[in-house]
Parts: C-alpha cells; sequence; structure tokens
C-alpha cells in the first residue's frame, strides 16, 4: 500500500516538472500537497495498526507459550508422580509376592510336621490296665512285647514316662530299670540305663540330652544322645520324681511328688526354684504349652493346675472321678491336652 502511494505521487511531480507549468496554478500545487500529506497519514496509520496487531498477537503468543510449558510442567509432574506410583505398585507386588511365597513355605512345613504326627506314627501315653499290665495306645504293640515279666532285649516291664523326636521314640522301661529305644516305625533300636537306672519314671529330651526322672532312687540324670553316656545327676533333694519336661530355655521342670511341688533346674540340673509348694498334694506329671505350666496333681479330686512361668497359679479344672488316677499328660497340635486316665482305663 505504502510502495503504491510513493509510486503515484512519484508520477505527479514527475509530470509536473516535465510540462514546465503547473496544473491549474497555485491552487493545484496545494491540492497537491494535500495529497502527500494525506498519503503519509495514511501510512503512519497502516504503520500504527500493524504495530499494534503485532503487539497484540505477540502477547497472545506469549500467553499460549506460557501456557503450553505451564501445562507441560503439570504433565512432566503427573508423568513423575505415575512413574512413582508404578514403581511402588511394582515393590509393593514382588514384597506381596514374597510374603505369599513365605507363607505358602511355611504353610508347608507346618503340613510336613503334622506329618509326623499322624497316623501311622500318632502320640503315645503311656496307660495301665486292671489286670496289671502296661499299654501304650495305638501303636505301641508294635514296639516289642509288651509283658508284666518282659525280660527280652525288646519287651518292656511297667513302661512309665515316654518322649519323641522326629526319629526316636524313648521309653522309661521301669519294671526293668532301663531306657529302651525304637524307631518311629516300631523297630527297636537299642536301650541304656541298665545297673545305672533303678525305676525310671519320666522322661524329656532336649537337643542332644536325654533328662531321665528316678522315682527308686530319688534322682534326675542328665544322659547324652549321642553315646547314651550319663553326664550328670542329681541324687536327693526330690522325693519320689515322676513327670519331667523341659522349656525353650532348656530348664528342667520336675514333679517332685512327695514333696509337693514342681521342682525346677538348668540344663546343667541346678536348683533353680520351686513351683506350687503350697497347691499340690502328689504331682505326678508337669508339661508346658503356650508358656504356661501345666500339672497333674493326684490328690483326692485329681486336679489339672495351670500356673504361669514366674509359678503364679491361674486356673484349677478337669475334677476326675473317684477312682480314677490322672498319671500323664500332653498337648496335641491344637493345644487339645490328652489324659493318661489309668484307673478310668
Amino acid at each position: 500500500m505504502h510502495s503504491y502511494l510513493i509510486c503515484v505521487l512519484t508520477i505527479l511531480r514527475t509530470e509536473q516538472q516535465t510540462n514546465g507549468e503547473q496544473i491549474h496554478g497555485r491552487n493545484s500545487y496545494v491540492a497537491f500537497e494535500k495529497v502527500e500529506q494525506l498519503i503519509h497519514s495514511t501510512f503512519e496509520e497502516i504503520i500504527r495498526v500493524a504495530t499494534k496487531r503485532r503487539d497484540q498477537l505477540l502477547v497472545q503468543l506469549n500467553d499460549k507459550k506460557q501456557n503450553y510449558l505451564k501445562n507441560e510442567q503439570i504433565r512432566q509432574k503427573q508423568l513423575a508422580n505415575l512413574e512413582k506410583l508404578i514403581k511402588q505398585l511394582n515393590e509393593t507386588s514382588i514384597q506381596q509376592n514374597t510374603i505369599v511365597k513365605v507363607q505358602e513355605e511355611q504353610v508347608k512345613n507346618l503340613e510336613e510336621e503334622k506329618k509326623k504326627y499322624r497316623d501311622p506314627t500318632p502320640i503315645l501315653i503311656p496307660t495301665f490296665n486292671t489286670e496289671g499290665l502296661y499299654s501304650l495306645l495305638q501303636q505301641l504293640e508294635k514296639l516289642g512285647r509288651i509283658r508284666e515279666d518282659g525280660k527280652m532285649k525288646e519287651e518292656l516291664d511297667t513302661p512309665l514316662g515316654l518322649a519323641l523326636d522326629r526319629e526316636k521314640i524313648y521309653i522309661a522301661d521301669s519294671g526293668n530299670n532301663r531306657i529302651q529305644i525304637f524307631s518311629t516305625e516300631g523297630k527297636f533300636v537299642q536301650g541304656f540305663g541298665k545297673g545305672q537306672l533303678c525305676s525310671p519314671y519320666g522322661i524329656a529330651l532336649y537337643n542332644e540330652w536325654v533328662f531321665i526322672s528316678d522315682w527308686g532312687i530319688d534322682s534326675i540324670f542328665k544322659v547324652s544322645k549321642r553315646n547314651y553316656k550319663f553326664i550328670k545327676s542329681v541324687k536327693g533333694g526330690v522325693s519320689v520324681p515322676r513327670g519331667l519336661t523341659t522349656d525353650t530355655n532348656g530348664e528342667v521342670l520336675v514333679a517332685d511328688s512327695f514333696n509337693n511341688r514342681i521342682a525346677v533346674f538348668s540344663g546343667d540340673l541346678k536348683y533353680i526354684i520351686e513351683i506350687g509348694k503350697d497347691k499340690l498334694i502328689n504331682p505326678c506329671d508337669v508339661k508346658i504349652n503356650n508358656n504356661l505350666i501345666f500339672v497333674a496333681d493326684k490328690n483326692e479330686i485329681n486336679n489339672i493346675h495351670k500356673f504361669s512361668k514366674s509359678g503364679d497359679l491361674l486356673q484349677s479344672f478337669i475334677k476326675l472321678d473317684d477312682g480314677r488316677d490322672c498319671i500323664f499328660m500332653c498337648f496335641d497340635l491344637y493345644n487339645n491336652i490328652l489324659i493318661s486316665d489309668c484307673w478310668g482305663s
């Protein structure tokens, strides 16, 4: 537009100079000057409008740029948060899978442990019948010919306490003054203690040790499971010791019948403390379950007493009928208490 107006103005001036005369005199010149001023003012207005429009477009463009940058920052932040969330979900998934695998392994191990105590090798409890012959519940008949005068290698006479590990069953063969060992399949392994034991009653296992109570000579013995060598003994201090057990620390708890208490010894058979001195009459067995001490007491009503580890009496229950006699007890995998009721058969 500007170039076009300049071109027109130039042509008019050229014609005026060529003709050497003024067109229509002074008036024509003035008109020409006004046209020139109009052209310049028009050009300036065009420049002003164009500049304003340009500035407006630049502002709009800058706003769009800022909005884009702002949106891009938000998008990048959202993307970073999303990546962080995905990472956390992956880590959580890995942890959950690990936990599930551990739990599955624990369940598998528990099932394997349960199988060891189910048929055909169940938990065994000694019982006594009215004819004076001892037997063992369920599969004890597999462990040898059980007779009142059973003196042969695989025979038992008056079997009392027993203990089990993963491979063997240890039986206090009281009538033969020895400990008999059988496999969990019922095969005879060996015996020991002849000449050192008089009338073994209770038996308990802890790691590589066998603990035995002998009510014939009022003694407690510690024997190695490796060679069945007698390591240490407590003779005296207990009177007619019967059932015994060990806790998770290796301490030995003994039903000290005629002293009316539970005597607690260290793993080296050093006396520690007594429990139930004023609460028991004739304790015959003791077991630990869920960190609590359970005592079978042969008194007028044959109670089972529950003590805390500190020796506080918490509860007395299971009062057997007259004429019955609670000799031994144990717990199964479901925390049920099993009691041998001798005279009740």
